[in-house]
């Protein structure tokens, strides 16, 4: 996979989940949490690559990309609010 395909796998778990810690619950299998008995300890798993049913993703990349994009919609609504102001048409 190149880094432009990472990055849009990346930004579809960003947007899907709203925490990093949904994100690991969400490759946490019953299966993992009965011979575990300890949902932290799975998410340690999850989260080191030892275990889960997806994506490796690290907490500092999630965040960063999250706050990417927060960013970038923040400032897209900023733009679609001036662009209102001025009378200009948005379509």
């Amino acid at each position: 996979m190149d880094q432009e395909e990472g990055l849009k796998a990346l930004d579809n778990i960003v947007t899907q989940f709203n925490t990093y810690e949904d994100f690991l619950d969400s490759q946490i299998t019953t299966v993992d949490l009965y011979y575990l008995e300890d949902e932290t300890l799975a998410r340690q798993l999850v989260e080191l690559g030892y275990r889960g049913t997806g994506e490796r993703v690290k907490r500092e990349d999630f965040e960063a990309r999250k706050a990417a994009i927060e960013i970038s919609r923040l400032a897209e609504r900023a733009q679609q609010k001036w662009l209102a102001s001025t009378g200009k048409d948005l379509q």
